[in-house]
């Protein structure tokens, strides 16, 4: 159940009026907003339920530890029950097969099998963690308290590493190092290799966790006393699948008092984002049949094929994939902030105009923000930062990006990405190419733009690789082989076709110095720009539903 769907769209409406009768009892609305959250989630998968329930409540109780240095009975009890009612129901109930008998969800359970016993190994190795927080904080409660605080942000991080790090690097590591000891040694290891799911979101809400328990670790933050606050924060569904990384304390604090009463200004902001998030996903959508005609071929490619006749076709899909990827990633997060501010939150801004950046330092200002920010606060200042000799500084500024593309997924293309974009940022340092507390006239401006719109452009054509064949392959061609054909031209067509207002209401945009400029026009040209895009979404968006890109990472 993704946004740009019909059952959706029935479910947030069911939601949200029964959220809006209870706008009077906060914490009732959160309970609710929990178990939507949670439903919503299940929808996708029922089986990672349980995994996101666990990361609650092992970093639940890290908060209070680090915080407080104490567990009161009753948040021990809380924190079990929830967790093992989760376990028996995600993990000891199998359900084989989901099939859904009332419309719009697809969910109907054609059999149960109780008593899964591989997986009760798996609900009493967790509870046993579980336990082992609890006795570990009798043993250190006399404890020195900054000795006690660093045991238990150590756990922290390093479990909730741990899980990410095993469902969405376990096999690529090991498929990496059997490669490396074919190739060396000519000889293959029997390693044990698994067949693992990426649950969806997961990269986002560990993310969170981390930065919860770091925050209160470094007294930014106060833990949270609510296991249903917390709950909320990390399963927010909204932002579940693919961000913001939203900040503990910017949404908790939210999720603690009565919502603002909801009025016209909230109803207006909210539908213009759900209603741009949904015309930019259209764009996308269209962009995505040009971006797999170009890369599609090339997608299972393994060994050097020669370089082709067209290398301009090539441009054009990188083009087309630069603009697929903002507006299928941004499209969501716009559509995550409208859902948003209707139920009464504030969340935090993804992307500022980032194509129109002068610098990739601007860029990666601009683009992806609660990532960038999150990468800055969490990894880049305690590598160092800035405050170093001029070479610690390049290292943690490539370490950095390298890391973050790593972040994104599981292939070397993503690490190549991430050392291309480190690159980057360490030549235009060491250079000190327009620095930024100086002055430029315009047409400088327009100039650096254009180089750097180029330099992260062919940066999407290595995130977009599916194999490093394909970057070699592609690269030669844009060098050696740009003659142009019919079909490129047909594709730049369609590219145009469905941005030209896109780029056009961004220009605006950038004009004005504001993102969201619509409701300063007059009612008259208002309208039309709502009836504009209301049809185009109407008009241009397929039977197909297609996931949202960022779904994968």
């Amino acid at each position: 159940m993704i946004f740009n769907t019909f059952g959706f769209a029935v479910f947030f409406i069911s939601f949200f009026v029964l959220y809006q009768a209870l706008k009077k009892h906060f914490k009732i609305q959160n309970i609710l907003l929990l178990i939507a959250s949670y439903f919503f989630y299940g929808i996708l998968d029922i089986r990672f339920l349980f995994l996101i329930i666990l990361s609650s409540n092992l970093d639940y109780l890290f908060g209070l530890l680090i915080d407080k240095n104490r567990l009161s009975l009753t948040q021990c009890i809380k924190t079990s029950l929830f967790f093992l009612l989760s376990g028996f129901l995600f993990l000891i109930i199998q359900y084989n097969s989901i099939h859904l008998s009332f419309y719009p969800f697809s969910l109907l359970i054609d059999h149960i099998r109780l008593f899964n016993f591989a997986n009760i190994k798996i609900l009493i190795f967790s509870f046993s963690g579980l336990i082992l927080i609890i006795i570990s904080h009798k043993t250190t409660k006399n404890w020195e308290a900054e000795r006690r605080n660093k045991i238990y942000i150590t756990l922290s991080v390093t479990l909730s590493l741990t899980i990410l790090g095993f469902f969405k690097y376990y096999n690529f590591f090991i498929d990496s190092f059997t490669i490396l000891l074919q190739k060396c040694f000519n000889t293959t290891p029997d390693i044990w290799s698994l067949k693992i799911i990426l649950p969806v979101g997961i990269s986002f809400y560990i993310f969170k966790s981390i930065s919860y328990t770091i925050d209160i670790y470094r007294k930014e933050l106060s833990s949270c006393e609510s296991l249903i606050d917390y709950s909320v924060y990390l399963a927010f569904f909204p932002q579940l699948l693919a961000g913001p990384i939203e900040r503990a304390k910017s949404l908790i604090p939210q999720l603690q008092t009565r919502r603002p009463i909801l009025t016209k200004d909230h109803i207006y902001d909210g539908l213009w984002l759900i209603l741009w998030g949904l015309y930019k996903k259209m764009i996308a959508d269209n962009l995505a049949n040009v971006v797999n005609n170009i890369f599609g071929p090339y997608d299972i490619l393994k060994t050097p094929i020669s370089v082709p006749e067209d290398g301009l076709r090539i441009l054009v899909g990188i083009l087309a994939y630069t603009i697929q990827i903002y507006c299928d990633f941004s499209g969501y997060t716009d559509m995550a902030r409208g859902l948003g501010k209707l139920m009464g939150f504030n969340t935090m801004l993804n992307f500022d105009l980032p194509y129109i950046s002068k610098t990739p330092q601007e860029f990666w200002r601009r683009w992806h923000i609660s990532l960038s920010t999150w990468l800055r606060d969490y990894l880049y200042i305690p590598l160092g930062g800035n405050k170093c000799s001029r070479g610690r500084l390049y290292y943690n500024v490539f370490m950095t990006m390298l890391l973050g593309g790593l972040w994104h997924g599981a292939a070397w293309t993503f690490v190549l990405w991430g050392a291309y974009h480190g690159l980057l940022q360490v030549i235009y340092k060491f250079f000190s190419i327009r620095e930024e507390k100086k002055q430029f006239p315009w047409w400088s401006n327009v100039f650096h733009g254009i180089i750097t719109f180029n330099l992260v452009a062919y940066g999407w054509m290595l995130f977009r690789a599916k194999n490093m064949t394909t970057v070699v392959y592609f690269t030669l061609s844009i060098i050696t082989s740009l003659h142009g054909s019919s079909e490129a031209v047909s594709h730049l067509f369609t590219v145009i076709k469905y941005s030209w207002f896109l780029i056009l209401f961004q220009i605006f945009q950038y004009y004005k110095k504001d993102l969201e400029p619509v409701k300063k026009l007059n009612w008259f040209v208002q309208l039309n720009i709502w009836f504009f895009i209301i049809m185009s979404i109407l008009s241009f968006t397929g039977s197909e539903v297609q996931d949202f890109i960022y779904f994968a990472f």
